[in-house]
């Protein structure tokens, strides 16, 4: 099935023509392979599709489907879900700016926002604290597309993910998988939680709830970093 109408791809088009590099959304799907205690794969075929029409408004964004079965980059970087929609300029191999699910409802201008900061459109200044963070962090972020607010939350991590390649950000639709929102015991959304990265210790977890001022976000991050945890006897 379509999502965007011609009126709808004009006014992506026209979204998008500020694009000045190249943008490469990879899509990581799954197989038919259920894992107890992980979630199923989500809205795979809806997101390729999505991505695709997307794509087709600009001659600046391109869609590349991947397996993650046996991918290993991908299992490195910590992707689990699927499907996963990378963000990066094309000919880089970055895999920290991402979505886990299908960007409808509000989270669909989430995905057009994303395009353009990664593209060049937008500007990632006032950043100079989050880059200099050095502990390996990664954000999730877990929304709905039905909430209004969740844009901003997820937005404010992508953002940390550019402005620091040590910063992981992944937004994470809620009720797509469950399993994930319910072992995070995410009960409102957003709800970004901040934790180590690629089993980086002296990390303490901490968490935005609502979608707050950006500096309310860099102080969490400051104190997952500042209030290591205690040495193992």
């Amino acid at each position: 099935m379509a999502f965007l109408d011609a009126e709808l791809k004009q006014q992506v088009a026209d979204a998008l023509a500020p694009l000045e590099h190249e943008v490469e959304l990879v899509v990581y799907r799954g197989t038919s392979l259920v894992v107890p205690g992980r979630d199923q794969p989500g809205e795979e075929r809806a997101m390729l599709e999505l991505a695709r029409e997307v794509a087709e408004t600009s001659d600046k964004v391109t869609v590349v489907e991947k397996v993650l079965a046996g991918d290993e980059q991908a299992a490195a970087a910590g992707i689990a879900l699927t499907p996963t929609t990378v963000f990066r300029r094309k000919g880089d191999e970055s895999l920290n700016v991402r979505f886990a699910g299908l960007m409808s409802g509000y989270e669909f201008s989430t995905m057009l926002e994303t395009i353009l900061m990664v593209g060049g459109a937008r500007e990632l200044d006032g950043l100079e604290e989050v880059a200099g963070i050095e502990a390996p962090l990664r954000l999730r972020t877990f929304v709905t597309p039905t909430c209004p607010y969740c844009p901003r939350a997820v937005l404010t991590a992508f953002r940390f993910a550019l402005a620091n390649p040590r910063i992981t950000a992944e937004g994470v639709e809620a009720n797509e998988f469950p399993t994930l929102s319910s072992r995070y015991r995410i009960s409102g959304v957003p709800d970004t939680v901040v934790e180590g990265a690629g089993g980086s210790g002296g990390v303490r977890a901490t968490r935005v709830l609502g979608a707050q001022p950006e500096p309310v976000f860099v102080g969490a991050l400051k104190q997952a970093v500042e209030e290591t945890l205690p040495a193992a006897d």
